[in-house]
């Protein structure tokens, strides 16, 4: 039998919750000291994984394409909501169109992603589902720039949102690849690419589509992210992570802890089974619950405005400055998360962006509609900070991809949810009711959701520390 590497633990098949394994020698760095309720067996970190705290050219690389990469997806995700005026008048569908396309788009993406793409990045990888996410965005974006109809249109930008799985992606392959101590503000920066992306497509529709017609964004939004899908390609390394479950799976050895007996399962059976489930609940509720808070002022930001009687112009203008000046709050929602941890970061996230979305409903006035709308945007998208990281520790590296894509399965759920019931709901009331219940309201339950997911034993831990 072929010799297992010394840095690598063989698990037996069975372990006892309440026992502690027995050490080598005193003071073992890889002796298991504690298991909690839910199965989590923590060890200190080994001298070795201390030594790999520094920041490497390859970390910063993995981080950047990350975040570019997913800044191509939300330019494609922003083309629509920031142009759809001018699509609609060109292909002539309804108003009510406008939401079953958004909905299909976000439909198709969260159940591919929750069912599809989660358990074929833990069996295959993440770095091809990753890639494979960023093409098919790509080249069905551009042929949506050729859609002739309604249907057409439709159909082609549903395969094309396939590709926003990608955020749950980036940041799995950015928190098993970079050290522990930089984990939280890494994993914060890919949203980042959300505000540049999103801020990005809004001034191409106010400048290009406005000019050359909305076919013109949709091409040239549309190679962004082909462009960044091959550098990611040639750049990027599968991670360490990974390598270690196929290592386990092959062997029955893990570097990283991995229990082995359970990896034998359907990850998505692992996902609902007894020692994940109060994870992968308390990820559904929060997603559910907290995107609607974001997403009302921002894919429906353009509708919002329009309501208050600002122009196309103008509010493509708010829309952009609001997601481009985003991106300092989302940095320092990432900061603060590497110091205070994710549940407390989100936490004040929702309960500052409640406060807000009552104050611009009973303050705001016409003339101060727009400064109001910027800081409740500048507020919300903190959530993409601290929602990164929170994924990532919610599961194990044997899940780790299901879980983060189940977690964006919630989140495009809830986007596309809110695109079927925003347009009939604002037939019987008004926008300032709606911002009080998709902002003020609904992230109250996102927090319950939040704290179902315990917390790490430890800030900014070795991912291997915790092991299911």
């Amino acid at each position: 039998m072929m010799q297992e590497p010394a840095n690598y633990v063989a698990h037996a098949t069975a372990r006892s919750r309440s026992s502690l394994s027995p050490s080598t020698s005193p003071g073992d760095p890889m002796t298991e000291i504690a298991v909690d309720d839910d199965g989590l067996r923590e060890r200190p970190p080994t001298t070795t994984l201390a030594a790999d705290d520094r920041l490497r050219p390859y970390h910063w690389a993995v981080m950047v394409l990350g975040v570019l990469g997913y800044a191509t997806i939300a330019a494609d995700a922003a083309i629509f909501p920031t142009s759809y005026p001018l699509v609609q008048q060109s292909l002539g569908f309804s108003d009510s169109a406008v939401g079953y396309i958004y909905a299909g788009g976000f439909f198709t993406c969260g159940v591919i992603a929750m069912f599809l793409i989660g358990p074929l990045t833990d069996r295959f990888g993440r770095k091809p589902l990753f890639v494979a996410a960023i093409a098919i965005c790509s080249v069905f974006t551009i042929l949506t720039g050729f859609a002739w109809n309604t249907m057409s249109f439709g159909i082609l930008r549903s395969i094309a949102t396939i590709g926003y799985v990608s955020w749950g992606l980036a940041t799995v392959l950015i928190a098993e690849s970079v050290p522990a101590k930089h984990r939280g503000w890494m994993t914060g920066t890919v949203p980042v690419g959300w505000a540049i992306g999103f801020g990005s497509s809004a001034f191409f529709s106010e400048h290009i589509a406005a000019s050359m017609g909305w076919r013109a964004v949709f091409w040239i939004v549309g190679i962004l992210p082909l462009a960044f899908g091959i550098a990611v390609s040639f750049v990027i390394k599968e991670t360490p992570h990974f390598q270690d479950l196929q290592h386990a799976r092959r062997t029955g050895a893990s570097r990283f802890h991995i229990d082995v007996a359970k990896t034998e399962k359907s990850v998505l059976s692992q996902l609902w089974a007894a020692d994940m489930r109060r994870r992968t609940i308390g990820v559904t509720l929060f997603f559910l619950f907290i995107v609607p808070q974001y997403a009302i002022m921002s894919y429906f930001g353009l509708s919002f405005l329009q309501g208050k009687d600002i122009s196309f112009l103008e509010a493509n203008r708010a829309i952009t400055w609001a997601n481009w000046l985003g991106i300092v709050t989302i940095l320092a929602a990432s900061f603060v998360t590497r110091g205070k941890g994710a549940h407390y970061t989100l936490t004040a996230v929702g309960v500052l962006g409640s406060v807000c979305a009552l104050f611009m409903v009973y303050l705001a006035t016409p003339s101060t509609i727009v400064p109001w709308f910027i800081v409740y945007v500048l507020i919300t998208i903190g959530l993409w900070g601290g929602s990164s990281n929170f994924l990532q520790e919610a599961f194990p590296t044997r899940i780790r991809g299901t879980g983060g894509a189940w977690g964006s399965g919630m989140l495009w759920t809830s986007y596309g949810t809110l695109a079927l019931i925003v347009a009939p709901l604002l037939t019987i009331y008004s926008w300032n009711v709606l911002v009080i219940v998709f902002g003020a309201v609904l992230p109250l339950i996102a927090l319950v959701g939040l704290w179902l997911v315990p917390q790490p034993k430890a800030l900014n831990s070795n991912l291997e520390d915790l092991v299911h």
